[in-house]
């Protein structure tokens, strides 16, 4: 697939390198030509250009991309003209890292559906990594208020039914799937572990050892997973 990437900060030449290191053909823009040169050896292509020009901005191969990412960190300014005139030129798909509430709403109000906030999903990871300790595996936010998460089985959950945990009625969750370990040998005859994914609940499925939950809820309730 095809990726242009617009601002070459940290987040925008990580997103770029990260695309092109599984298999994407992906160009990099930034006015700053030093950045542009930081990463030409590392994706297909980096221009330096001022993607607030409208004539600049159409010299670029923008009807040939699957996505469009606008990745500027601090100029609210820039971000917002230059997504504007991208939302003119009619892209195919456009992702915005937000700056700020206010920046996201006027970008919402022109049309833009995918909006990034790397900072809000860091602190969201952050403060349910040191609430749930050990148990946290992964996070991932659905909306402002609602996530996903991954937790290993507290030792307290070990050998009881769903039915008798009861989790959305004691802890204000839903469990959505659970992945079970299984350990095998490989080709070579290292031990390995592989997780199946349990997407069928029932109230007589047993929790056991090793297993990681993953589940749906809000974060002011994960204190009570955590007190266990």
């Amino acid at each position: 697939m095809k990726y242009l990437v617009i601002g070459l900060g940290n987040l925008g030449r990580a997103i770029a390198e990260s695309l092109t290191r599984i298999g994407n053909e992906v160009i990099g823009v930034d006015i700053n030509p030093h950045k542009t040169e930081a990463v030409k050896h590392t994706i297909s292509g980096a221009i330096s250009l001022d993607t607030t020009d409208k004539d600049a901005l159409n010299t670029l191969p923008l009807n040939e991309m699957d996505a469009i990412f606008v990745t500027f960190g601090k100029d609210f300014g820039t971000s917002i003209q230059t997504v504007a005139l991208l939302k003119n030129l009619d892209v195919n798909k456009l992702i915005v890292r937000g700056i700020s509430p206010i920046h996201e709403a006027v970008i919402r109000s022109i049309g833009v559906a995918e909006i990034i906030t790397p900072e809000d999903d860091f602190a969201g990871m952050y403060a349910s990594q040191s609430l749930l300790g050990e148990l946290f595996k992964q996070w991932y936010r659905v909306t402002d208020t609602h996530h996903l998460y991954k937790i290993k089985a507290p030792v307290t959950f070990v050998g009881q039914t769903l039915q008798t945990i009861d989790l959305e009625e004691n802890f204000g969750v839903r469990l959505v799937g659970i992945e079970r370990p299984k350990t095998e040998r490989n080709l070579i005859g290292l031990k390995q572990t592989q997780y199946s994914v349990i997407d069928k609940i029932t109230g007589d499925l047993r929790v056991e050892e090793g297993d990681l939950l993953i589940l749906f809820g809000k974060m002011e309730v994960l204190h009570r997973l955590a007190d266990i």
